[in-house]
């Protein structure tokens, strides 16, 4: 039985298949048939939603010179918990035992099945530039936009320190998101080595500095008195909140925190990748540096980066950043630098919806063949299978039906031309096109048959 992950302490403990109900609460919502709370079904429309976005994506991955992997739903949980790997988000994955008893986990990200690939085929050619687009899983509380099932689309440069990969991989984030229609997007841009350095530079200690980098991401949420109480929860001494949320307050630009950390490794590398980005034309009003913006993961070691709308109101929808010690992680001394980004294609989908980007695309098939009676099924079946034959998407009528009943059902599905042979249309040797947008109908001979598929390819 699946539930969210727990501390090692309680692993063994049992949850209800829905967390959010009650047992008998539960049973009575289950009377209904519906899909497990956070997770939806989807139909023929948004499948189809689904493709083109999808499609774009992969193109430009593509063109970037990023060659797709996919990994297995499954990871062993050794490979999923521990150091440098989720954090505080660890306790979202979807832990059980399998049939031998093995502790698993639901894929949560493609960033550690990676570094866990890594680990594993050591002969790949590096620089590594994959790219990946399946399902994750998380046990998090649904929302607008947030589900426990959902689709991510990842790149990642494997092998390589230069801020070129960071440069590519937001060139990537602009392209798409133009690509799609979005018009108000920022890409924000930071470094953990700058939040680290300024943690140092304020004195807090080492051991807290992933809760204060925690603290500092939801600003957004819980303004800069909630960051400042959320540091005292974490024993940050009043002095050294003080001074650090002075700085990031008046740190709006990399020029000024430049003359606080002056030649801070993040610091420089932040103004490289801005430098990169001018050269591939990503244009200067969709990014931006962002001091307060840390990300929540543990094993970022580098520049991060996030994107959001400015509506929706739905949070990030792409995000990423440098995970240069992860692999490491999996196999001790094989040191691998690393840096991706990945795209929340639910959110994208929602926002896309919200905003009209993304109107539903017609059905894919061109052509139904229409059943006249059944003693002209060999006809239909070999007019079917030619037409086939010309790359275009043909469905046959799947059982004999009225003719009306049949025309009734291909303009509800929107298909565009109805062929009909009846008994006049084999005595002629011809068929009849009905085209549905316009009502007309009309007789060709059989032999133009092909003809005819082909003229209508590119329509």
């Amino acid at each position: 039985m699946l539930k969210r992950s727990e501390n090692p302490a309680s692993a063994g403990v049992k949850r209800s298949e829905n967390p959010d109900l009650p047992g008998e609460e539960l049973k009575k919502k289950l009377n209904k048939p519906q899909p497990v709370r956070g997770m939806h079904d989807r139909l023929p429309e948004e499948m189809r939603r689904l493709e083109k976005v999808i499609l774009i994506i992969k193109n430009v991955f593509k063109k970037y010179g990023f060659e797709q992997i996919e990994t297995p739903a499954l990871e062993y949980w050794e490979f999923l918990s521990g150091k440098d790997r989720y954090g505080e988000e660890e306790k979202l994955i979807y832990r059980f035992k399998d049939r031998g008893g093995r502790e698993v986990g639901l894929r949560y990200d493609f960033t550690v099945p990676l570094a866990r690939v890594m680990a594993t085929y050591t002969d790949i050619t590096l620089p590594f530039k994959r790219f990946q687009i399946q399902q994750v899983w998380r046990g998090d509380s649904p929302q607008y936009g947030r589900f426990r099932e959902f689709y991510q689309c990842d790149a990642d440069i494997v092998g390589s320190n230069s801020m070129i990969a960071e440069a590519e991989c937001i060139s990537i984030n602009y392209e798409i998101f133009s690509l799609l229609g979005f018009k108000e997007f920022k890409i924000r841009i930071n470094n953990r080595k700058i939040l680290q350095s300024l943690c140092n530079y304020c004195q807090i200690e080492p051991d807290i500095q992933l809760q204060v980098f925690r603290a500092m991401d939801k600003v957004e949420r819980i303004g800069i008195d909630g960051v400042a109480e959320k540091l005292e929860l974490h024993n940050v001494p009043v002095e050294k909140r003080k001074k650090l949320i002075d700085i990031l307050q008046d740190c709006k630009q990399i020029s000024d925190l430049k003359k606080v950390l002056k030649n801070e490794p993040g610091v420089t590398e932040i103004i490289e990748i801005f430098r990169l980005l001018s050269y591939l034309n990503v244009p200067q009003k969709d990014y931006c540096f962002d001091i307060w913006m840390a990300r929540g993961l543990d094993y970022y070691t580098g520049p991060i980066f996030e994107t959001a709308v400015k509506k929706p109101k739905i949070g990030s929808l792409a995000s990423g950043g440098r995970f240069d010690k992860l692999v490491e992680a999996f196999k001790p001394g094989h040191i691998m630098p690393a840096t991706g980004i990945s795209i929340g294609l639910e959110r994208v989908l929602v926002a896309m919806k919200e905003l009209d980007l993304c109107p539903t695309p017609d059905t894919y098939v061109k052509v139904l063949v229409a059943i006249f009676d059944p003693s002209h099924i060999e006809q239909t079946m070999q007019i079917a299978y030619k037409i086939r034959n010309c790359g275009i998407q043909t469905e046959v009528y799947a059982q004999p039906d009225k003719i009306n009943t049949q025309f009734k059902y291909a303009d509800k599905r929107k298909i565009p031309f109805v062929i009909i042979v009846g008994p006049d249309e084999v005595k002629n040797k011809c068929f009849t096109i009905k085209n549905m947008a316009t009502g007309k109908q009309q007789a060709k001979k059989m032999s133009d048959l092909i003809i005819w598929a082909k003229s209508i390819l590119d329509k």
